[in-house]
């Protein structure tokens, strides 16, 4: 179908001008699937999702030729421009069918971006039509424009608050109706050089309109699509959007989202990284991670917030009033107490006042689950807080265990902001004490305020984003490299946010943070400079003072003219090549690294993150603060182009965090936040098996490692950065070994399947509870049997019993026995068979999930042939033997959103207790009607193992009674023997409070993931 509707020989028609264009090669596999399976139809958008390098260039450029229409190309720089304009050209007869110039408008034209965006204003075009949409409003209400405006103006200048709502609340509605707005309307807040260009587009007869990098259409450029392709219909055309992006934008802005979609609608088309290195027109690749701690100067920054933030928890916990107030957070009134008798009238009246008498541990066991229950992260904290400050209250000690973990600083920040509004505000004579209290949250990036706290600027995390020690690292990073086997063949990027960081506060000494920091970190490592680094920024091409007159002289040879070097400080020199834009200074030093001369360039993302070519680069050092799904891609793209001079290339990719040690209380999660945001949208090797293709941390780093940086973010002692790099270091294979294991060439199902990751933690109850407290019945009554016996022989034989009363006691004997095994070694041989296999347990956890929502309606048919459970293992246990460090569950089959929906529904049940409409406690193992007739000893042995195991009956489940009684039998003929408890009444608030007091099971770094087969 392709070849057809590119290369048959067809008359050209005046209205189909691209028609006659010719592709001579050969489609890769995925194009051709492409073009096979899509169809080209007016007034009906195309979008089309696939990785930098996977040559979707030429494949939009084949679907405009499909419709034949005059087209537009939009690309989002130059550089970017530049490669259509070349690859246009292969096609086109006539190089004059092409142009990148909006003077010239040709069969395709290629622009930029910017060069449409224009708007009137410098504010956000959705904020100026939202105003001008007010106006009208009030023109419609009987005022004159005029007025309105004038009105509108005094409104934002005395009343801000409510001309913001205002602007915000008609800024949604516009963002909604873009795509329906009339051109007109849109062309109100457009620059009329702007709309000067359109109406030329519209009238030279452009119908097909390409936006590459799609995933930008969130704001203004969006605005002229809308406005283009308006103008289009409105003369009587049919706009052709053909969107192309290496991933989708982010959906945590839900408008922008919303405007994205309305332009070009669902996914038609996704090509997956995997599968164009899987046929080799990409590189092969490994992910790796790498933490650093601050220096010392940063550190000593991060323990002054540490010490000031305790010394304000002593200042204003630590009193009488503070204490108070974290007791009356933990012991709620009761509802009918908070409320007097009332008089009739409905109206609320003061309590009683309290009885004297002290209350006694059950009323004090009461509160403490009514708390729980009203607000259980507050009341947790509350609880952490109140052990920091009075450790010895009594109310510590009837806390779960569970519960009083490791206390963050997240928790005394919430405590302290709540205690502020609710203590210090109200009270005219703490106000200097909510002054201080203002102060100090400010310097934790909160703004203590009248409404709340309100999130800001964290200096602590903008520390550890902008941490020196991450420049040592991607030297420490460049250094292992060159040091392993191809080390010759090394060609590095580091990339970082900005030049110069435009944020000092907190750094105590030094350069700001950027890539000029960055760059002269790196020129000063003796073994680094022998790679003649280079620093390229939009207005900056620095190299070392001692290779300036050969870097001068190699790009003078590349440009076709001089190039002047000027000294600067601390042994630099800035190259510069007047008249030279950015793009042929970027495309100059390219070929310098391809050619060997250069083997080192430190850049920024604005400059090297989007459309930048360079084949030879194979190591790519991300030190940006950057996590968004179309970043993130943009920025991998850069080292897995095919390298001509190196067939056997495997790019590796490194992602460096800075985290805070482990001796240091104070910790934010900023940094591993960003580091798990980054992961969860790249696929590749998984680091555990080298032939698993999974996305998540998981293919960064190995279970092991995963391990030790747990440890570090639980504090504890010993525990360091240096643990976790020296294992990724220690497992790292060879690019030539990457290479094999990527098997290139060889088959692929393409298939994506949806992973649930529990936690390595071998202690789980679903394996210690039912069956153990089996086990140990079976024990006890075993023990008790054979005391008696013992007893009972011993007096037979001294002559207190007769021989008859010994045989009747030993046929009792035997009888309990055989009881008891009839009863119980069927819990045996489970609990035996669950400790061996610990993936029946979740196996039948998942099938039951899988059944009850397929019996309800929810999901398809899955089989256990579509539910897959592996044990991760590692050989960290005793004596070097492989111990049980992880299990994943992975759904595959079905639809997509079903695999999602039973994934979810896993997590949810296996993941920390949240407000469940029912539970299901699972570890009353086989005792079933034993359990009254046997409940003195039931209650001895829970004694022993306090922790019961109380699961969250999923959400997707637990709507309906009827569908939690059906997931109950379900886990019961799968698992094991369960009882379902709707939380209500007091005692559902126990069961919940216990509930949460346990650990959720689910992997810590990485619960939900896909894989790739």
């Amino acid at each position: 179908m392709h070849e057809n509707a590119t290369t048959s020989p067809t008359t050209r028609a005046p209205a189909l001008p691209l028609r006659d264009w010719r592709f001579q090669g050969t489609l890769r596999g995925y194009q051709a699937e492409v073009l096979q399976q899509v169809t080209t139809t007016p007034d009906d958008p195309l979008h089309i999702v696939a990785p930098p390098g996977s040559g979707k260039t030429l494949l939009a450029l084949l679907l405009a030729v499909r419709d034949g229409r005059r087209a537009l190309a939009l690309a989002p720089t130059v550089t970017i421009r530049q490669q259509w304009q070349r690859t246009a050209l292969q096609l086109a007869p006539d190089a004059e069918q092409v142009s990148s110039t909006p003077d010239r408008l040709a069969d395709l034209t290629v622009l930029t971006y910017q060069m449409l965006s224009i708007v009137a204003a410098d504010t956000s075009p959705f904020e100026d039509l939202a105003r001008l949409t007010w106006v009208d409003e009030l023109v419609q209400s009987g005022r004159v424009q005029a007025d309105a405006e004038a009105w509108l103006s005094e409104l934002r200048d005395k009343n801000a608050a409510q001309y913001r709502s205002g602007i915000r609340r008609r800024s949604r509605r516009v963002r909604r109706q873009l795509v329906q707005q009339e051109p007109s309307e849109l062309a109100r807040v457009l620059h009329p050089n702007a709309l000067a260009l359109l109406e030329n587009l519209v009238e030279h007869g452009v119908e097909t309109i390409i936006l590459d990098e799609c995933h930008h259409l969130l704001d203004h450029w969006a605005f002229v699509v809308a406005y283009l392709a308006g103008r289009i219909r409105e003369r009587g055309g049919s706009p052709h959007l053909i969107g192309l992006t290496a991933t989708l934008p982010s959906t945590e802005d839900d408008e922008a989202y919303e405007i994205y979609t309305q332009l070009l609608g669902d996914v038609d088309y996704e090509v997956p990284t995997p599968a164009v290195v899987k046929e080799g027109h990409l590189a092969p690749y490994r992910d790796f991670a790498w933490f650093t701690e601050p220096i010392p100067s940063e550190l000593a920054f991060i323990r002054k917030h540490e010490k000031r933030l305790h010394t304000l928890v002593g200042e204003l916990l630590a009193t009488e009033t503070g204490i108070a107030f974290l007791v009356d957070k933990l012991q709620p009134p009761a509802a009918d107490a908070a409320l007097g008798a009332g008089s009739g009238t409905g109206e609320r009246v003061t309590p009683a006042p309290p009885p004297a008498a002290a209350p006694t541990p059950d009323d004090m066991l009461a509160a403490l689950d009514r708390a729980l229950a009203q607000d259980f992260y507050l009341a947790r904290s509350a609880g952490l807080a109140l052990r920091e400050v009075a450790p010895r209250h009594p109310l510590i000690g009837m806390l779960p265990a569970a519960l009083l973990d490791r206390c963050t600083s997240d928790d005394l920040l919430s405590v302290l902001g709540r205690y502020s509004l609710e203590r210090l505000l109200t009270d005219p004579e703490a106000q200097p004490l909510w002054a201080e209290a203002k102060r100090a949250l400010a310097d934790f990036g909160y703004h203590l305020t009248d409404r709340g706290i309100r999130r800001g600027r964290n200096p602590i995390e903008l520390t550890l984003a902008t941490s020196q020690s991450k420049d040592q690292a991607a030297a420490t990073i460049l250094r292992h490299e060159l040091g392993r086997p191809d080390g010759e063949r090394i060609r590095a990027v580091v990339i970082t946010d900005f030049a110069v960081h435009g944020s000092q506060r907190s750094t105590s000494d030094g350069e700001p943070a950027g890539a000029l920091r960055c760059f002269a970190s790196l020129s000063a490592d003796p073994v680094i400079a022998g790679l003649r680094p280079v620093l390229l920024t939009a207005q900056l091409l620095r190299v070392r003072a001692a290779d300036a007159e050969l870097l001068a002289d190699a790009l003078s040879d590349e440009l076709g003219q001089p190039v002047q070097v000027e000294p600067t400080d601390a042994g630099a020199a800035d190259l510069n090549a007047p008249g030279v834009g950015s793009g042929r200074l970027v495309e100059a030093v390219s070929a310098l690294v391809a050619r060997g001369t250069v083997r080192l360039i430190v850049g920024t993302r604005g400059l090297l993150g989007e459309g930048w070519d360079c084949p030879p680069v194979n190591t790519l050092i991300d030190l940006t603060a950057v996590a968004t799904s179309s970043a993130t891609q943009q920025l991998r793209g850069r080292s897995l182009r095919l390298d001509p001079a190196w067939p056997g290339k495997v790019a590796h990719n490194w992602s460096v965090a800075c985290l805070i040690p482990a001796n240091v209380a104070i910790d934010t999660p900023s940094e591993m936040a960003r580091l798990r945001r980054k992961h969860r949208h790249l696929w590749g090797l998984s680091a555990e098996d080298n032939s698993a293709i999974i996305s998540g941390l998981g293919h960064a780093l190995h279970p092991d490692e995963l391990g030790l940086l747990t440890r570090l973010l639980g504090k504890e002692k010993g525990a360091s950065a240096d643990q976790v790099n020296s294992g990724v270091l220690a497992r790292m294979r060879t690019r030539a070994q990457s290479h094999a294991d990527w098997r290139v060439g060889g088959p692929y199902a393409g298939h994506e399947q949806e992973l649930v990751a529990l936690s390595p933690d071998r202690s789980h109850p679903v394996l210690r509870s039912g069956p153990t407290l089996a086990l140990l019945l079976t024990t006890f009554f075993a023990c008790t049997a054979a005391v008696f016996g013992f007893a009972m022989s011993t007096l037979a034989r001294s002559g207190a019993h007769s021989l008859g009363a010994e045989a009747v006691l030993w046929l009792s004997i035997l009888l309990t026995a055989v009881v008891s095994g009839a009863v119980f070694a069927p819990a045996f041989l489970r609990a035996y068979r669950q400790r061996a296999q610990p993936t029946v347990v979740y196996r039948g956890a998942a099938l039951a999930i899988a059944r009850t929502l397929h019996e309800a309606g929810r999901v398809g048919e899955f089989g256990e042939g579509n539910i897959v459970v592996q044990e991760q293992r590692s050989g960290s246990g005793r004596n070097g033997k492989s111990v049980v460090s992880g299990i994943t569950v992975e759904f595959n089959g079905g639809s997509a959103a079903d695999r999602a929906v039973l994934a979810d529904a896993l997590a949810e049940l296996f993941g920390p207790v949240q407000k469940p409409r029912f539970l299901v406690r699972v570890d009353r193992g086989p005792i079933g009607r034993l359990s009254t007739v046997f409940a003195g000893p039931i209650a001895v042995i829970e004694r022993m193992l306090p922790t019961r195991t109380l699961l969250s009956v999923p959400a997707a489940i637990g709507r309906r009674k009827a569908d939690a009684e059906l997931f109950a039998r379900h886990w019961a003929k799968s698992v094991g023997a369960c009882t379902l408890h709707e939380v209500t009444g007091v005692e559902g608030v126990a069961q919940l409070r216990e509930a949460r007091a346990a650990s959720g099971r689910l992997n810590r770094f990485e619960p939900r993931g896909r894989s790739w087969a």
